[in-house]
């Protein structure tokens, strides 16, 4: 269960390695992060569906029989009850109280970049002139800092019943909440680093 989650996990890093890196021909690396990035869904509910009763969504944890909180999930219009370790269910019910209070804030500083970053590559692919490296530095640099406002603001949120997912919820049952949001930290720091080194730089 813990393997298949971090396996799946990997498609998303593999995708960003194939929009940031964009490794020639770049047609290709966007056709292939495009199909991953659409196609990772389809292997990822299925896996959800089984971890739902199994792990705890913050830590990541197998409960195997552990005494084990109940958490509501709204996902449009789909109800889940996710389960946590004791005490886990509170700080996993301010993260997603945070992404819903913050939906639209947190859409933006991802899709916005991330659209501008697949137009000048799909240019790019086309033989078009296209400022490639400009896009990548600003999808680095907004995502960067959008992920930390998640990781670092839900801390300061409180609690909505039942917690609404505005985001893809099959993602957060791969690593758990926790994990995630140390990659959050991490990358997006390196993330922000690379970008204000291009920005400033230019």
């Amino acid at each position: 269960m813990q393997l298949t989650g971090v396996l799946l996990f990997l498609f998303i890093p593999l995708v960003l390695f194939l929009f940031v890196r964009h490794p020639q021909p770049v047609g290709l690396s966007l056709a292939a992060g495009v199909v991953l990035m659409l196609g990772h869904r389809f292997l990822a509910r299925p896996y959800m569906a089984r971890a739902l009763p199994l792990k705890c969504v913050w830590c990541n944890r197998v409960l195997a029989g552990s005494p084990a909180e109940t958490l509501e999930l709204r996902a449009g219009e789909q109800m889940l009850e996710a389960r946590c370790c004791a005490g886990h269910a509170q700080p996993a019910a301010k993260f997603f109280s945070f992404l819903q209070t913050w939906r639209w804030p947190l859409r933006l500083g991802i899709f916005v970049p991330l659209l501008f970053l697949l137009a000048a590559l799909a240019a790019s692919a086309a033989g078009q002139p296209a400022p490639v490296a400009l896009a990548t530095a600003w999808f680095q640099l907004v995502v960067g800092v959008t992920v930390n406002v998640a990781a670092f603001g839900y801390l300061a949120a409180g609690e909505q019943a039942p917690a609404r997912v505005p985001f893809p919820v099959h993602n957060f049952f791969l690593l758990g909440i926790r994990n995630l949001l140390w990659v959050f930290r991490l990358i997006g720091l390196w993330w922000l680093w690379r970008g204000l080194a291009f920005v400033l730089g230019t």
